[in-house]
């Protein structure tokens, strides 16, 4: 689990983030979702240290990351995995080589046991025999599938998503979300995914947190997500016509009535 506090941080005498707070459980897909330049970015780098926040409390496990020493940092830091925005794979060394990479860096294993693990998260990602590839022969929904195998290869508690689906087909994307939320329940892994990707809100949002020009605007799930009456919500959430006519089909589905004008409640949606 990992828990935010009131977490502020500006640059200069811009605000990015105002009195955060929120709760991210194990065994979830955590995800926080916002416009560009609402602080979604500020928010996950202030969580891994790469930021250090000007006032609140970053929490793992009830433990403070923010007060911790370099080296109870790096501790913490052993048991996170990040798939990053672009995959961020070593373009001149192998599959194989890149998933090892972590292994290399944080333990003392022998080849074989490295060679073990690599492919272990290569069967899980379904990518079994590509060991010797090079990421330039890959297609982007193989890299981001070894981009979670090498976050995953040490077995971590916390699993960082940086727009996992960026640059997808939308058939590719749902697979990675499938792939994310399996990982996530099949470990117990505390995930955070930073998306603008709707479908993995509706899909894998077991937690959404919603930010809007740094300040926490809501926060739910994707069943509730549907039903929130939050105009700023539903004006980034169902901004075409399209999305709109699903979330009153969505409403009708679940409640077997026709949904309401959120601003005239005795009026129904055409």
């Amino acid at each position: 689990m990992i828990e935010l506090k009131n977490i502020k941080k500006s640059f200069g005498t811009k605000i990015i983030l105002e009195d955060v707070s929120a709760v991210m459980k194990a065994g979830q897909c955590n995800l926080i979702i916002g416009a560009s330049g609402s602080g979604k970015t500020v928010l996950m780098k202030c969580m891994v240290g790469l930021i250090e926040p000007d006032s609140g409390e970053v929490l793992y496990n009830g433990k403070s990351f923010t007060t911790m020493k370099r080296e109870e940092r790096t501790d913490i830091r052993k048991e996170i995995g990040m798939l990053f925005q672009g995959s961020a794979l070593f373009d001149s060394i192998t599959v194989e080589e890149n998933i090892m990479f972590p292994l290399n860096m944080f333990t003392t294993w022998n080849h074989k046991k490295k060679i073990d693990r690599v492919n272990e998260v290569l069967a899980r990602v379904n990518l079994v025999d590509t060991n010797k590839k090079f990421p330039a022969e890959l297609s982007g929904g193989m890299k981001k599938r070894v981009g979670i195998a090498r976050a995953i290869v040490l077995n971590p508690k916390y699993l960082f998503c940086d727009e996992p689906n960026s640059g997808l087909d939308p058939l590719t994307s749902m697979l990675i979300d499938k792939l994310i939320r399996e990982v996530t329940i099949e470990y117990n892994i505390t995930t955070v995914v930073n998306t603008h990707d709707m479908n993995s809100v509706m899909e894998i949002g077991n937690s959404i947190l919603y930010l809007y020009q740094g300040k926490k605007e809501w926060e739910g799930n994707n069943k509730e997500i549907i039903f929130s009456k939050n105009k700023r919500l539903n004006e980034f959430i169902f901004a075409s016509e399209f999305l709109q006519d699903a979330k009153q089909m969505r409403m009708l589905e679940e409640t077997g009535k026709v949904p309401v004008d959120d601003n005239n409640n005795d009026n129904p949606l055409p």
